[in-house]
C-alpha cells in the first residue's frame, strides 16, 4: 500500500520507536539487517506485524495488543527475547511429529527438551511468551500423544506446562486453559507412576493463576485428604508431596479459610522442624501480603498473619518468607501492626541479605521480574507483562 504525502500527513499515526532483539545467525554481536513488514490484523484483537530480512530467509514475528487498554498504567514488560520464525516452525513441526499419536516419533521423549533449544537456538528459561504459547498450543492439539506411554506422558506434561505458565499473559490463554481443563476431565493416562504423579501437580501449580475460583476449589478438593488429613495422614512420596503443596499454596482464589488451614498446618511442621525450603516458600504465597495474581481481598487479614510471624520469627532460614509476608503495602487494611513490623525488621536486618530483605518488607522494592519468579516459584516467561497481568 502506498501514500500520498498528504495522506501521510492527515491519515498515518507516528508511533513512538519500537525495539526489540531479534536473533540472527549464529556469530555473537550486533548486526543491522535490512527487514520489510507485513502486518495482519488477528481473531483476538492483536495486530502481528512481520519483519522480513531483505537479506536473507529470515522471518520473525512482533506482536502488539490492540484490545482496550485499561485505565490504569499498563505495568511493566520484562525484556523478551524473539526467535525466528523458521526456528520457531522448525520446533512446532518436532513437537507435532513426537506426539502425534499417528506418527512415530523422531526422538526419546528425554531428548526432546534439549533438541528444542538446539532449533530455537536459546535454554529454555529465554523462550519468549509467543513462542512457548505456539508451542503450548501445538502439545493441546496433540494432547492424544501423551497417552503413548508413561514417559511420554509425563515429558507432554513437563513442556506443555511451561510452556502455558504461569496461566495468563497472553490474548488467547483464556482459551488454553479452557482446553487445559479437559486434560483434568480426562486424569492421568498412567496415575501409578510417582514421576507422572509429580508432574501432574507442577503442571496444575504453574496454570492455577489462569483458574477461576471454583476450578481451583476443585483442584483443592483432590489433595486436600493428604495435605490437611483427619487423622493419620496417609504415606505419600515425599516429592509428591511437596508438588501438592506447592500446587495447593498457588491457588490465590480459595477461600480465606482453607488457605489459613494451611498456613496453620505448615506452621506445625516448622515448629517441628520437618520442613525445607519449599514449606517456607509455600508460607509466604499463602500469607502474602501483595499476592501475585489474586485481588487485594484475596490477602489473609493482618491480624492472623501476625500470629503466623511471631511463630516465625525464630525459624531460620525464614528471612524472605518474612519479609514477603510482612510487607508493607501502605494500606491499613493489609499491613500488619507497628509492633508485629518493628520486630520482623529487628530479624531481617540481622539477616545476611538485609540490603535485599529489607527493601521488599518496607515495600520500597516494585515487583520486577526477578522478585515476581521468586514468588511464582520459577523463572517467568520472557516477555510477560510484569505486574497485575489478569
Amino acid at each position: 500500500m502506498e501514500f500520498s504525502p498528504e495522506e501521510l500527513e492527515s491519515e498515518i499515526h507516528r508511533h513512538a520507536p519500537l525495539h526489540a532483539v531479534m536473533r540472527f545467525g549464529k556469530e555473537p554481536g550486533d548486526r543491522l539487517v535490512p527487514v520489510k513488514l507485513v502486518a495482519q490484523l488477528t481473531e483476538v484483537g492483536t495486530l502481528e506485524i512481520w519483519c522480513e530480512s531483505k537479506v536473507s530467509e529470515h522471518r520473525w514475528r512482533l506482536q502488539f495488543e490492540l484490545r482496550k487498554a485499561s485505565e490504569e498504567a499498563r505495568p511493566a514488560r520484562a525484556p523478551s527475547t524473539v526467535v525466528s520464525e523458521a526456528a520457531l516452525e522448525a520446533a512446532v513441526e518436532l513437537l507435532r511429529s513426537s506426539f502425534d499419536p499417528r506418527r512415530e516419533p523422531p526422538l526419546a521423549p528425554e531428548e526432546l527438551p534439549s533438541r528444542l533449544e538446539q532449533l530455537m537456538a536459546l535454554g529454555r528459561p529465554s523462550w519468549p511468551l509467543e513462542a512457548i504459547r505456539r508451542l503450548a498450543d501445538v502439545m493441546l492439539e496433540t494432547a492424544e500423544g501423551r497417552k503413548r506411554n508413561a514417559a511420554w506422558e509425563a515429558r507432554w506434561l513437563s513442556l506443555c506446562g511451561f510452556c502455558l505458565r504461569p496461566g495468563f499473559g497472553h490474548p488467547a490463554d483464556e482459551w488454553r486453559l479452557e482446553q487445559s481443563r479437559r486434560i483434568w476431565a480426562a486424569g492421568l493416562q498412567f496415575p501409578g507412576r510417582i514421576q507422572n504423579e509429580i508432574e501432574w501437580w507442577i503442571f496444575w501449580g504453574r496454570l492455577a493463576g489462569g483458574l477461576n475460583r471454583n476450578q481451583q476449589i476443585d483442584l483443592y478438593q483432590r489433595v486436600s485428604a493428604f495435605l490437611l488429613p483427619r487423622g493419620k495422614p496417609p504415606r505419600l512420596n515425599p516429592s509428591l508431596l511437596r508438588e501438592m503443596w506447592r500446587a495447593a499454596a498457588s491457588l490465590e482464589l480459595l477461600p480465606v479459610q482453607i488457605k489459613v488451614s494451611l498456613g496453620e498446618t505448615l506452621l506445625e511442621r516448622l515448629k517441628a522442624g520437618a520442613y525445607t525450603e519449599s514449606e517456607l516458600w509455600c508460607l509466604a504465597r499463602l500469607g502474602a501480603r501483595e499476592l501475585f495474581y489474586g485481588p487485594a481481598n484475596q490477602v489473609l487479614p493482618a491480624s492472623t498473619v501476625s500470629g503466623w510471624v511471631r511463630r516465625l520469627l525464630p525459624v531460620p532460614r525464614a528471612g524472605e518468607a518474612l519479609a514477603l509476608i510482612a510487607r508493607q503495602t501502605g494500606d491499613a487494611s493489609r499491613d500488619l501492626p507497628g509492633a508485629v513490623l518493628a520486630q520482623v525488621r529487628r530479624r531481617l536486618e540481622q539477616e545476611r541479605e538485609a540490603r535485599h530483605l529489607l527493601p521488599i518488607f518496607e515495600g520500597e522494592q516494585a515487583p520486577d521480574a526477578r522478585s515476581l519468579s521468586r514468588i511464582f516459584g520459577e523463572e517467568l516467561p520472557s516477555g510477560l507483562v510484569i505486574g497485575s497481568a489478569r
